[in-house]
């Protein structure tokens, strides 16, 4: 399988000499070195690429000391690239001679190509599964209330619909309950108490003492 190198996955590690190449090829694309000597290049990082450095993980340690600390000013035109690199990596060698752990964890090329084949497949669009007869029917039926422009048409269409569906919660063989029916179901669950017209409190009727005239 072979991928352009400015759409090399960045954390997958190269193995073969032209997974190597285009690696190396990424670096030099995201670094912005058009002058890199490829050659130099390469010969510098294949033992990075052997102890599991990938890309991304080259491009932290150029701008990054282990310690996170910044690594410095940015490359000038005068400094060779290749020669700027090795510089930038020195300070990733355990003891001098060993190299460091990876700031960031690689993996291999048939990893990244499985996983993203899962992705692919969990992301992808699902199929809608067939309507029924009855899903068949309403879709038509919005259909055609959609293509009528007049308004009151479709209130009228729309308030038809809601009817049918209310008489079918009808229990068959009764009438359909007027408003006075609603009304006397009302007064007989909570009963209205007398209210005074003057203040708007019930009228509770106290009875008084008869006064004697003398």
């Amino acid at each position: 399988m072979q991928i352009e190198p400015n759409r090399w996955p960045g954390r997958v590690v190269p193995s073969t000499n032209s997974d190597v190449d285009v690696a190396v090829e990424s670096l030099c694309v995201r670094a912005s070195w058009a002058d890199a000597d490829r050659r130099w290049v390469r010969r510098l990082l294949e033992p990075w690429f052997k102890a599991g450095w990938s890309v991304d993980a080259l491009l932290v340690a150029i701008d990054k000391k282990p310690d996170g600390t910044r690594q410095g000013r940015p490359r000038s035109r005068a400094q060779v690239a290749h020669e700027f690199l090795r510089a930038r990596l020195r300070t990733w060698t355990a003891d001098g001679a060993a190299l460091a752990k990876p700031p960031l964890q690689g993996v291999t090329l048939g990893e990244w190509y499985r996983v993203n084949r899962r992705n692919a497949a969990l992301n992808a669009p699902r199929r809608g599964t067939g309507l029924s007869s009855e899903g068949r029917q309403a879709r038509a039926e919005t259909r055609a209330l959609a293509h009528r422009r007049d308004p009151v048409e479709r209130s009228r269409e729309k308030g038809r619909r809601r009817q049918e569906v209310l008489d079918s919660l009808l229990v068959p063989g009764q009438e359909v309950p007027s408003f006075a029916d609603s009304w006397r179901l009302v007064a007989e669950i909570i009963p209205v108490p007398r209210v005074c017209s003057a203040c708007g409190h019930v009228r509770n009727e106290v009875s008084r003492p008869a006064h004697r005239v003398a």
